[in-house]
């Protein structure tokens, strides 16, 4: 026999000798990578020891978490909040906001100022996430630079303002009181510092009160009954409405105020219609244009015209009830109208550059009409003081409609400021400021109760307001005369 033999091959005695042991698995010190970890992003090895692979080493896995898995965590100030954490690439991300009940962490103090000019003090504590709440320790009484004001004297108010957070001092100033028996309407001259009054009485005149003599002047026209005046843009012209007629006219008076001529302006009456009556109220649209209103011997509709003051002709623009109210926002852009004698309370708001009308109700009987300074809000007192916007949409009533509560009898608005006043027959309050923007109440003028009587739903009866042209005075009829205010600060 020549060459080797595979010993596997070797037979003994004839007989196969059995094959060595199994053949080894792996090759001695071969190494094997295995995927591990909670997303089986990790790694760990094994080794080839005599032929078999051994207990792999420990797994190298760099994922926290199990990717879509969520869990709720412990958040906020003092870790009493809530909030769930998403598992997402093998870390967790906070997965929404935290709740927490807490405001503060607690054990944490603090001192804060307070008060009505933030000059108090408080210190406050944090106990279980909250703050606790010790009363303000406050030196002030007032808020600084805030007025007050009270009635006193006869008609008097007093206005005290606050300094460093008390009260300063305040005189009693009483109003100025003109006494004008029959007094009707009245329009403040702020250029010749006077106040014109149409009256009824001893034949009716037009009189002039000299606010610096504090006395009459002769009187620029008397024989008539003389109702609504008004003073011309440019301050030298008065138009005054008078009641009386003759057998065929009825007219207004046009008075010069820089050479005191007096012109008689007179309108056609119907001859079929014997009950229209002298005229009611009258109103500058321009210094050269007006718009005028009657009365009627009944109940009944009169004509609403609009003049031409330099030619003295008219023209019928609307069918209006009787003893309608004329009042011209300070712009002179926009005229409201108030129909008399209706239960329906007819509206008017005619567009002066336009000559456009607009109407709407009230649905209560009116007497008086107020209009802001851009045409935009109207006002009317009616028991209730109701408040339109300028398409007659109600925006507010304010007051009482009970005989016995605070019944709204005048009203007028700033030519200057965004304020409203009001004359209440009440006997709580008299004469106060509203806001026109939002229409809550500002402040009072005349805190003094009962100083507005019923006026059985006429006008210039009582509680008729106007305001001077710079808005700082108002003009308030009273019984027996005109109190005289300032509109405040």
């Amino acid at each position: 026999m020549t060459g080797r033999v595979p010993w596997a091959a070797v037979v003994l005695l004839g007989v196969p000798v059995a094959a060595c042991a199994a053949d080894p698995t792996c090759r001695d010190g071969a190494t094997l990578a295995i995927a591990c970890g909670l997303n089986d992003r990790g790694s760990q090895t094994r080794a080839c020891v005599h032929g078999s692979w051994a207990a792999p080493d420990a797994c190298r896995d760099p994922d926290a978490c199990v990717d879509g898995s969520s869990e709720p965590m412990a958040c906020g100030l003092n870790g009493r909040g809530s909030q769930t954490r998403a598992c997402s690439s093998g870390a967790w991300h906070a997965h929404d906001a935290c709740e927490d009940p807490d405001v503060c962490v607690d054990g944490r103090a603090e001192s804060l100022a307070c008060g009505l000019n933030d000059r108090g003090t408080q210190a406050q504590t944090c106990i279980a996430g909250a703050w606790s709440a010790p009363g303000c320790v406050d030196p002030d009484e007032c808020v600084d630079g805030t007025t007050e004001v009270s009635a006193c004297g006869v008609l008097g108010s007093q206005t005290r303002p606050c300094v460093l957070g008390h009260w300063g001092p305040g005189d009693c100033v009483a109003p100025i009181f003109i006494t004008a028996p029959g007094r009707l309407d009245m329009v403040h001259d702020a250029r010749r510092n006077r106040v014109y009054i149409t009256t009824s009485d001893d034949g009716g005149q037009v009189a002039s009160y000299d606010l610096t003599t504090r006395q009459f002047d002769a009187p620029l026209v008397t024989g008539g009954i003389f109702m609504g005046i008004d003073l011309s843009p440019d301050d030298n012209q008065l138009i005054v409405a008078d009641s009386t007629r003759d057998s065929g006219h009825s007219w207004i008076f046009r008075i010069d105020l820089t050479t005191g001529a007096v012109q008689k302006i007179s309108f056609p009456l119907n001859p079929l219609d014997d009950l229209v009556s002298g005229t009611y109220t009258a109103v500058f649209t321009s210094s050269t244009e007006a718009l005028v209103t009657s009365r009627f011997g009944g109940s009944g509709f009169v004509p609403l015209r609009r003049v031409d003051l330099t030619s003295g002709t008219s023209q019928e623009i609307l069918s209006v009830n009787q003893d309608a109210m004329l009042a011209v926002s300070a712009d002179r852009s926009t005229v409201g109208c108030a129909g008399a004698n209706n239960s329906a309370g007819p509206l008017v708001r005619y567009n002066v550059g336009a000559r456009s009308i607009t109407t709407g109700q009230a649905d209560r009987f009116l007497h008086e009409i107020a209009i802001d300074r851009t045409g935009s809000q109207f006002a009317v007192p009616a028991g209730q003081l109701l408040v339109f916007d300028r398409s007659f949409g109600q925006l507010a009533a304010i007051g009482s409609l009970s005989r016995d509560g605070d019944i709204a009898v005048g009203a007028a608005y700033s030519p200057t400021r965004d304020e409203l006043y009001v004359a209440w027959k009440s006997t709580s309050r008299s004469l106060d400021v509203y806001s026109s923007t939002t229409l809550r109440k500002l402040r009072d003028i005349a805190p003094i109760p009962r100083l507005f009587g019923d006026i059985q739903g006429r006008a210039f009866v009582s509680g008729r307001l106007r305001v001077s042209r710079d808005g700082t005075r108002i003009l308030a009829s009273t019984a027996g005369g005109i109190a005289i205010y300032p509109t405040g600060p």
